[in-house]
């Protein structure tokens, strides 16, 4: 069967510009000619939308900033839409600055004005940065971290937030099978482990999930290593931790995904004399009410920030997932469990997800929200559950090794976070009532970190199966 006839007079004329307006260029260590990336761009582009000027602009994205030819040669050749959309997509060269110096400046740059950019301008950055993330895929599974050194810029968290900015600001297009494989991509190529030696290391501290180090050389580097057989969770935080860092919520600054050969583990830049708030109690229980109240602050505050839904996850769409997933509740007792959870109140603000005082340290007068890998965005409730469940509902010996306090000094704390997080006149039964069932809830987060049932926590969702 003949091809149907389509009129491509003005993509043609704007490849051959192309090809003319490239020739004799070579794509950057790659030993062909530079005009196949921006043919794969339009085509590319061609996935998401049939729109000739679209696809023109595509084919001509790199002629400004990489050519002799200016944006009024594309607006006398081509018109004005398309030469804005290739001015759209033409960095600042910023010729007053060194390449290296110069680069996270023009990045970040580009970053803010493809987040303002028209949907249209979009979609020509889709074709560009996808292509450009194909090749560095394909590289970096034949070179693995000798692969930066070709570039300006040597350091590969420099590339990462690059490249997770751009898919931030292209996330308008998280709908096209484009933009999919383009984060797909990223985290294959990002999320691949750093090679650590644990010599290098100090053992700091042991949690739940894993141990902390720190540099033996580096102050501001430490170290969270995974136990063994744990890879999901890791990949997950180093991700989320980077977005919650981004949203201005106080956290440590997360660095790059690491791996001593056995475990994984994720680098954050060190906070010097850190200790965790359960610390602090259980080494001064009269200090409890003092930081239940800094707690129920940090909790307000947070609790308070609205979150760009399109880059976390909805704490209803996380607990139903995990809920699906579990395999010690009965489908009844499922059933009615994923009700109670769609007749949740719905926010569109941070949620911790795991939010013990375990999770919140300070040094000085600063405080940090840390193990981030259970953040999303939801109604308070959710957080408040794990609260509740980690001073209320907890045995004696959980409370004692976990948290390093005595069941009666949680109790207290559970006191008085209510009147400093609700208000003075809040009615603290009704709260517990109103609470208990999320606490419950929680038994999904650690059932499926401890991968067994939980029946004493579990007692909470009681009420939801009569």
């Amino acid at each position: 069967m003949a091809n149907r006839p389509l009129d491509t007079h003005l993509l043609d004329r704007a490849i051959g510009f192309a090809v003319q307006a490239h020739a004799g260029t070579e794509r950057r260590g790659k030993g062909y000619p530079y005009i196949l990336h921006p043919l794969e761009a339009a085509a590319i582009a061609a996935t998401i939308t049939p729109d000739q000027e679209i696809l023109a602009a595509a084919v001509l994205h790199d002629t400004v900033e990489d050519t002799d030819v200016t944006v009024e040669a594309l607006r006398a050749e081509f018109g004005d839409r398309i030469a804005e959309l290739v001015a759209a997509e033409s960095d600042d060269p910023m010729e007053h600055l060194p390449a290296s110096a110069s680069w996270h400046t023009r990045k970040q740059a580009a970053i803010d004005r493809l987040a303002r950019a028209s949907h249209d301008a979009k979609i020509v950055a889709m074709g560009d940065k996808l292509s450009n993330m194909r090749a560095i895929a394909q590289d970096y599974s034949a070179r693995g971290e000798e692969l930066w050194k070709i570039f300006h810029v040597t350091d590969r968290r420099e590339h990462e937030w690059h490249y997770r900015g751009l898919a931030a600001s292209l996330s308008e297009l998280s709908g096209t099978a484009a933009y999919q494989e383009f984060v797909r991509l990223i985290d294959e190529v990002f999320c691949q482990p750093v090679r650590i030696d644990l010599a290098d290391y100090e053992h700091a501290g042991e949690g739940a999930n894993g141990s902390s180090y720190n540099h033996r050389t580096d102050p501001d580097v430490m170290l969270k290593l995974y136990k063994p057989g744990v890879t999901r969770q890791p990949m997950d935080e180093v991700d989320v931790a980077r977005k919650v860092f981004e949203a201005g919520i106080p956290t440590p600054e997360p660095g790059e995904l690491v791996t001593d050969g056995e475990r994984l583990g994720i680098r954050f830049r060190r906070i010097p004399g850190k200790v965790s708030f359960s610390r602090a109690i259980g080494e001064d229980p009269s200090r409890v009410g003092e930081f239940a109240t800094l707690f129920a602050q940090m909790c307000r505050q947070l609790h308070a920030t609205r979150l760009d839904t399109s880059r976390f996850e909805n704490v209803k769409d996380r607990y139903l997932r995990l809920l699906d997933e579990n395999p010690f509740f009965t489908d009844f007792q499922k059933g009615r469990i994923a009700e109670f959870i769609r007749q949740a109140p719905d926010a569109d603000t941070a949620i911790h997800g795991d939010l013990q005082f375990s999770n919140v340290i300070f040094s000085g007068d600063k405080r940090y929200f840390i193990d981030l890998g259970d953040f999303c965005y939801g109604h308070p409730l959710f957080d408040l559950g794990m609260v509740y469940l980690c001073s209320k509902l907890s045995s004696e010996d959980f409370i004692r090794e976990t948290y390093h306090m005595d069941k009666s000094t949680a109790i207290a704390f559970w006191d008085a976070f209510v009147p400093a997080y609700f208000g003075p006149d809040a009615d603290p039964q009704a709260i517990e009532r109103e609470v208990r069932i999320y606490a419950g809830l929680k038994t999904l987060i650690i059932e499926r970190d401890t991968r067994c049932p939980m029946p004493e926590f579990r007692a909470a969702l009681e009420p939801l199966f009569k």
